[in-house]
């Protein structure tokens, strides 16, 4: 896909506006912070420590944020057999170092269960203040009393290491200073606290300040934010986490920004959220008339369903369109498509593990748990290379319907191939099954339409279309998720 100079500028500005912009964790959190909560259950008594360290034995971390707005809902659809490690959010940290807990705390319930089965617990200390973060982290004082609170609260509630949240720090204290201050709080917890880690939720680009190498080797891992290229301050129309495409992307976050950096300290985190604007075309780069908010991917998924859902080649995820008016809605976020070749990229440049904002944002939706079981397992009927932005793939109408109505029998897949080779068409449901086999011959470089005869033989739910093409070695797939309705 090919774009103009005037649409690549804007891209590119976009992106270079949203540096100094709060992160999804800030301003979700303002907003939860406007309202009252109420923790809704009775906590039973006895907290239980960790029985065994799940995360030791696959040699991967699935790292997952819970904000407290999402507790105790989100316990209805954990997977604890997923997940390695729950980072409770939020512990709010002042200057002087004291600790304030989530609201609703302590979560019991949720602690014991994850302790059962393997699952560690993180506390978030959380400060977005410039002003309280550079005294904290530069005041003997306040460190000292800020490394014994987060020791007293470990202990006092059986958790197994704390994630540093700090964000907006003056650009003077991103690099020696910040460093530093972690170095020294890990040193601090590992001689208190043997066996507890330590970790930093990290930015996805170095605006500014930041020596990120330094910043890994101070602490056990760096969670990245893998995400917030595109939000309320864009000007045009975006993806949240582009994978590849513009000035900059996740594929440039983990091989230049955190270049260098052991692979083994970095958690690539990514969005279980979306952006929607008002936009002035239903065009990908539109020109935005105004911001609406940052949908949660359940509720994306959902709505995606009754519009035409879009791979947008360039950034490898995807977006929809809804009239409005004279204008249109645009909303950008990662399906499990996306997300799938993300995991792939922290597989393939074995990365520590995975990790997202936010648990509960899923809600009941499986699709993103079905590609995380795929990610710590080493089959997968994934292809795990990057592809060839040439290739391309789409299904229409999608939703099919599955019915032996006329006109209905039948879906079709449109697919562009750049070199020659033997091809074929294929169709998996979400256990890797093979549903649909089509021997398509020898095809030259070129674009084709090919039907999907499958009757009213398939359950309704999502398949993944594969289109393979190539030799016997070398072969290059893309695929299309295509969803199945009776």
């Amino acid at each position: 896909m090919k774009f103009s100079l005037p649409f690549l500028f804007l891209l590119f500005s976009t992106i270079l506006l949203s540096q100094e912009q709060r992160s999804i964790h800030q301003s979700d959190l303002e907003f939860y912070n406007k309202r009252p909560y109420d923790k809704g259950i009775t906590e039973p008594d006895g907290i239980i420590p960790l029985q065994f360290d799940k995360s030791a034995g696959n040699g991967k971390i699935v790292f997952g944020f819970l904000p407290y707005w999402e507790y105790p809902g989100a316990l209805t659809w954990l997977r604890y057999d997923i997940i390695t490690h729950i980072s409770a959010f939020d512990f709010q940290i002042d200057s002087l170092g004291n600790v304030t807990n989530p609201s609703g705390w302590p979560w019991t319930n949720m602690i014991n269960t994850a302790h059962q089965n393997g699952v560690k617990v993180i506390m978030t200390a959380v400060n977005f203040d410039a002003s309280q973060i550079h005294w904290l982290i530069t005041n003997a004082t306040a460190k000292q009393n800020f490394f014994a609170k987060v020791k007293a609260t470990i202990n006092q509630y059986s958790l197994d290491g704390v994630n540093i949240d700090f964000e907006g720090l003056n650009t003077a204290d991103r690099g020696s200073v910040i460093n530093g201050f972690m170095t020294e709080l890990t040193n601090y917890i590992h001689t208190e606290l043997p066996g507890k880690e330590v970790s930093f939720a990290g930015p996805a680009v170095n605006w500014s300040g930041w020596n990120l190498q330094g910043l890994a080797a101070s602490c056990d891992y760096i969670f990245i934010m893998g995400y917030d290229f595109n939000g309320s301050w864009s000007t045009t129309t975006g993806p949240s986490a582009p994978l590849t495409g513009g000035g900059y992307n996740i594929t440039n976050t983990v091989n230049t920004q955190y270049g260098g950096c052991p692979p083994e300290k970095l958690i690539l985190g990514v969005p279980y959220y979306g952006c929607e604007w008002v936009a002035n075309t239903n065009q990908p780069g539109s020109t935005i008339s105004s911001y609406i908010g940052h949908p949660r991917v359940f509720a994306a998924m959902a709505q995606s369903q009754f519009y035409t859902l879009t791979w947008h080649t360039s950034s490898q995820t995807v977006y929809y369109t809804i009239p409005n008016n004279n204008k249109f809605n645009q909303v950008w976020f990662d399906d499990d498509s996306s997300t799938a070749l993300k995991f792939n990229l922290a597989k393939q440049k074995n990365l520590r593990g995975v990790g997202m904002w936010a648990l509960g944002y899923d809600r009941d939706r499986t699709e993103l748990w079905t590609e995380l079981i795929k990610y710590l397992a080493p089959a997968s009927i994934e292809n795990e290379q990057t592809l060839p932005q040439e290739y391309q793939i789409s299904a229409f109408p999608n939703p099919f319907s599955s019915s032996s109505g006329a006109g209905n029998s039948s879906a079709t897949v449109v697919f562009t191939v750049p070199e020659a080779g033997s091809s074929s068409l294929t169709l998996y449901d979400l256990l890797g099954r093979l549903v649909y086999e089509k021997d398509l011959g020898f095809l030259s470089p070129g674009k084709y339409t090919e039907p999907v005869n499958i009757g009213n033989s398939l359950a309704s739910g999502t398949y993944i279309v594969k289109i393979s093409t190539g030799s016997a070695v070398g072969i290059k797939s893309m695929m299309v998720k295509l969803q199945v309705l009776k």
